[in-house]
């Protein structure tokens, strides 16, 4: 809920909705933000705001017991998940997924977790140690395409399945992700469009996992995602490999077999009495979208499962990024960057998590960077999209733009690093980002 309240009445921990204040008239570039310590109220306060309207459901809000609570004044209804949410510090309510039709138990997520706000991000493996996990990683997605396709031959044939082998596989690819997430990532992004049936399934199932550990959930629940993740497009073996590999674009005929592939997945993994019922809802709804526009059964916002929305995000950033028979791949900022400008299509809270997860930067993207400057993210190393390419525009300790630099962050100690993302800046910072975006040869 919006609330408005009196200078006397800040604290530590409550997020600023709004200021009466112009944006060059307090030491915050973002427009909203939160008070993450004392010398942040400081130096609030000693910008000297007579109004200020905080947001309860993304920082600390007032006690019920507080006097204070008193002469608070509420401001226009409680606050919604919308594309502008940040990270909150307060729980993410979970409904419970309602499937008119199909009776599935209700896959065991929380009742309520929290995403913590991002303040450092992992460190990636580096020299000798990244040399080794790539080769194991890549020897590990060799015998992955291996299972995955003889699960799905054993499905298309009708024969009897058993997760065993893939249950396997879905521990070595955590531990893997565990390590170091870009690693697998970056190598199952290089499968041929030969091979993208098969390791997209490998893909989700890595970003599955990614995903779970970023919101918190426990281990037993994030490897049951990973299964999920790796078993969310059996279905597609119903589909016949003229459509599947079609390099042009599907008729309305050919288009609704596609669109059975879920109920299709569904039934396999229930007559094979082989799927979790997280991989039997993942494989039904992970077409679903927020708006209500998705497929199968066209049901919208939290009556999808929180598993359910979490597949949506995984699954779209995995397809668009890898070569596929009828389209070329999206650099991993690039494609992120599409995913968070579709209204409608997922869980807004549950993408800029995963945009966490994987540690890349939309592009677009501004990031304050170590040597107290902003600057706007432009591309990507094409062998490591953790390391993005950024366009330097504005000076923090002067306060003013600055001619435009080009730099690429590099791992190396000593080197410009990255501080934090911010997803809300004020209009006028925002304006001198999109400016410096569209300026050179990168535009």
């Amino acid at each position: 809920m919006l609330i408005e309240v009196g200078a006397e009445q800040l604290s530590v921990g409550m997020y600023v909705h709004s200021l009466d204040l112009a944006w060059y008239e307090h030491p915050f570039w973002s427009r909203r933000f939160l008070i993450r310590d004392q010398s942040d109220l400081e130096a609030l306060l000693n910008a000297g705001p007579k109004v200020i309207v905080i947001d309860d459901s993304k920082g600390v809000g007032f006690s019920a017991a507080s006097d204070d609570e008193k002469s608070v004044k509420p401001v226009g209804a409680e606050a919604s998940l919308t594309q502008d949410t940040t990270f909150a510090s307060g729980p993410l309510e979970i409904s419970p997924p309602q499937v008119t039709g199909r009776k599935l138990n209700t896959p065991q997520m929380p009742s309520a977790f929290f995403i913590p706000e991002p303040e450092i991000r992992r460190t990636p493996l580096l020299g000798d140690a990244r040399v080794t996990e790539m080769r194991r990683a890549t020897k590990m997605l060799e015998r992955s395409k291996t299972e995955v396709i003889n699960l799905f031959e054993d499905a298309r044939l009708g024969k009897a399945i058993t997760t065993d082998k893939i249950s396997n596989l879905v521990s070595q690819i955590s531990k893997s992700v565990n390590k170091d997430p870009s690693i697998i990532l970056n190598v199952a992004r290089l499968k041929s469009k030969d091979e993208y049936t098969y390791l997209h399934s490998v893909s989700v199932c890595a970003l599955m996992i990614n995903l779970g550990r970023r919101l918190g959930l426990e281990e037993a629940v994030v490897k049951d995602l990973g299964l999920a993740g790796m078993l969310h497009d059996l279905g597609k073996m119903s589909i016949p490999d003229l459509i599947l590999n079609k390099a042009g674009k599907l008729d309305d005929d050919e288009w609704k077999v596609v669109r059975n592939h879920p109920e299709k997945g569904h039934a396999i993994l229930l007559q094979a009495d082989c799927g979790t019922p997280t991989a039997l809802d993942v494989c039904l709804h992970h077409h679903e979208k927020m708006d209500g526009s998705g497929y199968p059964f066209r049901i919208s916002g939290e009556n999808i499962s929180l598993a359910a929305r979490m597949a949506a995000i995984c699954d779209v950033y995995d397809a668009i990024t890898s070569q596929r028979s009828y389209n070329k791949p999206l650099s991993g900022a690039m494609a992120l960057a599409k995913m968070m400008s579709w209204n409608g299509h997922f869980d807004q809270k549950l993408l800029r998590a995963f945009v966490e997860s994987l540690g890349i930067f939309p592009i677009g993207s501004i990031v304050h960077l170590t040597n107290e400057t902003l600057a706007v993210v432009i591309g990507e190393d094409p062998e490591d999209y953790s390391m993005p390419l950024v366009r330097i525009f504005y000076d923090l300790p002067s306060r003013s733009a600055v001619e435009n630099r080009d730099i690429q962050i590099i791992r190396d100690s000593g080197t410009i690093q990255f501080h934090a993302t911010y997803y809300d800046p004020d209009p006028a910072i925002e304006a001198l980002a999109k400016e410096a975006l569209h300026q050179g040869e990168f535009a």
